[in-house]
């Protein structure tokens, strides 16, 4: 197929350009292969399946993290870079946009600096108040 895709391959044979876009209108597709082969991928894992909700990043198919790649494509900055044939493909497989980013960060609780405080921290109250190792008897 990627001997078909150079640029004037075809020309002696359009009957066979015109049998590909037959099979598919996005054998050749102007927005890179390797976005269309984790397409190709995300589709046939959900031909069967209701919906997506279980391909989370690092769900792997022929070695490409199609998890992480539909979780890149369901963000708004990345929708928004997308060709209209790309959201077509994504909107057929029923791909949504995740929820909008917030505008300003959320505020997170202030936490201890290192991984020793912070495991202190999360012990149970008194836990490091006892005496700790052997016990001699009086």
């Amino acid at each position: 197929m990627s001997n078909l895709r150079r640029a004037g391959a075809l020309a002696e044979h359009p009957e066979w350009k015109t049998a590909l876009e037959a099979v598919d209108k996005y054998w050749d597709p102007a927005w890179p292969t390797e976005w269309q082969r984790h397409y190709a991928a995300l589709r046939e894992l959900l031909t069967d399946e209701e919906d997506h909700s279980d391909v989370l990043p690092g769900f792997t198919v022929h070695g490409m993290d199609v998890g992480k790649w539909l979780m890149r494509q369901s963000q708004h900055a990345v929708w928004a870079g997308l060709m209209d044939g790309q959201r077509e493909l994504l909107e057929a497989v029923r791909v949504v946009l995740l929820p909008p980013e917030q505008t300003e960060p959320a505020k997170t609780p202030k936490a201890a600096g290192s991984a020793f405080e912070q495991g202190v921290a999360a012990l149970p109250r008194g836990l490091c108040d006892r005496p700790q190792g052997p016990r001699r008897a009086p």
